[in-house]
């Protein structure tokens, strides 16, 4: 009886309205009684067990008004990101009432962070700057809330600021752009655990001003960079080499937009013995590019294809899109440098032997090692395949015609002892004074045994068995030089 007593007591205080006890061998249900109930000498009144229920039924109730609520901001968030595209200032009402909700019934920030970010973007696209900037410190505020991880802060932050850099309102606007990157920057380098997403943002910042022309501000970024990566005593911090090659590709990147050709030359052998500890092909392809346009400034075709066949592996490896201007490049230094190695024989070439303008470039070096000047021409001017659109290219178009006409022009006076200039200036498409300055320059660089009879209009060539004499006398220097230098690497290495 006892034992009964007490079940039934349980039952009461739970809530349950019905109990199945046992009795004599067969069940009997109890009804909760109305009256004082008894147990050990326990009473419970009408009262305290009208409270019972009452309590767990106001519970309840909590609860279901709370799911409705979240599965309100659930379905507003969703059907915001819906209507984006289609009704921008819908969607950007919905998602203001997921942040409203969420505040006001005390609820985490899940649905409220993407909220905002989305609202930003929306912001920025209907012209609201100053509601899209105050949204962003919004978000910003919730960067080191426990319940918004690592990875949802960064993609959030950089979808913002992709956003921002891709529209035209941010492009045409450089203040807000900078505004933007500021607030970012300053409340990331107030949080804890955020240095790397600090960095990044500042390195995309620097880019995003280069990009500007803002000089200036592309030199704040990288002082700011360059200091959290150095020690108490002002020395680069050996530990953060993969931080110290992004900065040195941001400055190396200003060098050449800059045209700083001094402070270039000081950094690229920093980059280079970093990279001997931390190689990321997505950053050496941005180094080893921009080292190739050096050499090309200065006329060092052979070190230039070097650096751009190692800056398009580089691209390559990382899957950058960048590869194919960097193949571009190498094919370009390639025939600068008269070399006789085929750039489209390299493995990581053939990916994109079907792009058109490698195409175009691939169709260039054909024509130039057949010495067919007409296709070269054809094949330059030809709109369709855009090698004249590169502006780097563009720059180095009047030395490659001149190669090119200097190659015709040695397959041209090969059989003859005796030439006309008249003869090979319509060969090469040049007026006679052209043709005359390019073979002066040919003989003084020693690449066309000869002489001008400007009297008659003649090339005179000399006896070809001592320009080979000449040929092979050089080469040998050549090769007892390199072993020279050879021997005294081995020599340092040993000591």
């Amino acid at each position: 009886e006892n034992a009964r007593a007490l079940l039934l007591s349980a039952s009461l205080a739970a809530g349950r309205a019905r109990v199945v006890l046992p009795c004599d061998h067969h069940t009997c249900l109890a009804e909760p009684r109305r009256g004082p109930v008894s147990v050990e000498g326990v009473a419970m009144s009408d009262s305290e067990e009208e409270y019972e229920y009452s309590d767990e039924e106001d519970q309840e109730d909590q609860d279901e008004e709370g799911n409705e609520v979240e599965i309100e901001i659930e379905n507003a968030y969703y059907e915001g990101e819906d209507l984006r595209s289609s009704d921008a200032r819908k969607a950007l009402e919905l998602f203001e009432k997921v942040v409203r909700l969420e505040l006001d019934n005390d609820l985490d920030v899940k649905w409220r962070f993407k909220a905002l970010e989305h609202a930003v973007v929306l912001h920025l696209n209907l012209g609201n700057f100053d509601e899209m900037v105050a949204r962003f410190r919004d978000m910003l505020g919730y960067i080191s809330n426990a319940s918004v991880t690592r990875n949802e802060c960064t993609s959030s932050i950089n979808s913002v600021l992709e956003a921002v850099s891709v529209a035209p309102q941010g492009r045409e606007n450089t203040p807000m752009l900078s505004k933007i990157y500021e607030i970012a920057l300053t409340t990331l380098k107030q949080s804890v655990n955020n240095e790397r997403l600090w960095f990044n943002t500042c390195v995309r910042y620097g880019k995003a001003c280069l990009a500007a022309g803002d000089v200036a501000q592309v030199r704040k970024a990288v002082a700011d960079l360059h200091a959290s990566c150095r020690l108490p005593d002002g020395s680069d911090d050996p530990a953060k080499g993969t931080y110290l090659l992004e900065v040195y590709a941001l400055e190396i990147q200003l060098c050449t937009a800059t045209k700083d050709t001094a402070r270039m030359k000081a950094l690229y052998p920093k980059t280079l013995n970093l990279n001997a500890a931390v190689a990321d092909p997505r950053i050496m392809g941005v180094i080893r590019e921009e080292g190739g346009k050096m050499y090309m400034a200065e006329g060092r075709w052979n070190e230039a294809y070097n650096e751009f066949y190692e800056g398009f592996r580089g691209y390559q490896e990382a899957g950058n899109p960048r590869a194919k201007d960097a193949l571009k490049y190498v094919v370009l230094a390639n025939m600068l440098a008269l070399s006789d190695i085929n750039p489209f024989a390299a493995r990581e070439a053939i990916a994109f032997q079907e792009e058109k303008e490698i195409v175009a470039m691939r169709s260039l070096r054909t024509a130039y090692e057949a010495n067919d000047l007409t296709t070269f021409e054809s094949t330059l001017k030809d709109k369709s395949n855009r090698i004249l659109e590169d502006p780097f290219i563009m720059t180095y178009v009047a030395p490659l015609r001149r190669r090119m006409r200097e190659q015709v022009l040695l397959a041209l006076v090969r059989p003859y002892h005796r030439i006309q200039l008249s003869f090979i200036a319509r060969e090469l498409e040049l007026s006679d004074e052209e043709v005359e300055r390019l073979v002066v320059d040919m003989i003084l660089e020693g690449r066309v045994q000869g002489k001008i009879d400007q009297i008659k209009g003649f090339l005179l060539l000399g006896d070809r068995s001592n320009v080979l004499a000449v040929k092979k006398f050089d080469a040998m220097a050549s090769w007892a030089k390199s072993l020279e230098a050879l021997h005294a690497g081995l020599s340092s290495i040993t000591a």
